[in-house]
C-alpha cells in the first residue's frame, strides 16, 4: 500500500510514517470495465488512487439525443482523482468511467479531514498537490476549448467562402 501512495503524485513529499497513516484509512474498491466510479455533478465525498487499471475522466456531452463521453484524460495506476471531494462545492467536475478492470483505494473526505486536523503537514502536502492538479486540469480543459474554437472557426470560414 505505501508503495502505491508513494508513486501517486498527490502523496509526494510524505514520510513513510505519514504514508502509513494514510494507508490505515484507505478503503480498497474493485471496479469493472464500463462502470462509472462517479458522474459529473455527483456529490464528491471520496478521493481515489488508482492501484491497478485505468479510469477515463470524461465530460458527457449531449449529441443528437444521446450523451457521448468526451475523454479529457485517462488516469492510470498511481494517479489520484476525485480531488473535488476536498474542494467546495464538493461536486465532481467530470465523470470517471472505468476503462478496464480497475482497483482503487478510496479515502473519505471525513477521514482525510480528521487526519489533516491531527497531522497538519499531511494536509499542507495535499493542498499543495491539489493546487497543482487543478492547474494542470485547467490547462488541459483550456487546450480542448481552444481546439474546439479553432474547429468551429474553420468550419464557419469554410461555410462563408
Amino acid at each position: 500500500m505505501n508503495e502505491v501512495l508513494r508513486t501517486a503524485k498527490l502523496f509526494h513529499g510524505l514520510t513513510d510514517q505519514e504514508a502509513e497513516r494514510l494507508a490505515r484509512i484507505a478503503r480498497p474498491q474493485s471496479l469493472s470495465a464500463g462502470e462509472y466510479l462517479f458522474m459529473l455533478g455527483d456529490h464528491a465525498d471520496r478521493l481515489y488512487v488508482v492501484v491497478q487499471g485505468a479510469i477515463d475522466l470524461c465530460f458527457p456531452i449531449p449529441i443528437g439525443g444521446e450523451t457521448k463521453d468526451i475523454t479529457v484524460e485517462t488516469a492510470p495506476a498511481g494517479k489520484t482523482l476525485g480531488w473535488s471531494a476536498l474542494v467546495k462545492p464538493y461536486r465532481f467536475t467530470l465523470s470517471g468511467r472505468v476503462a478496464e478492470p480497475t482497483e482503487v483505494y478510496a479515502f473519505t473526505r471525513s477521514d482525510l479531514v480528521e487526519l489533516f486536523d491531527a497531522e497538519p503537514r499531511i494536509g499542507h502536502t495535499f493542498i499543495t498537490r491539489i493546487s497543482e492538479l487543478v492547474g494542470i486540469r485547467l490547462l488541459k480543459v483550456q487546450a480542448l476549448w481552444v481546439r474546439e474554437l479553432q474547429r468551429s472557426l474553420a468550419a464557419e470560414t469554410a461555410h462563408t467562402e
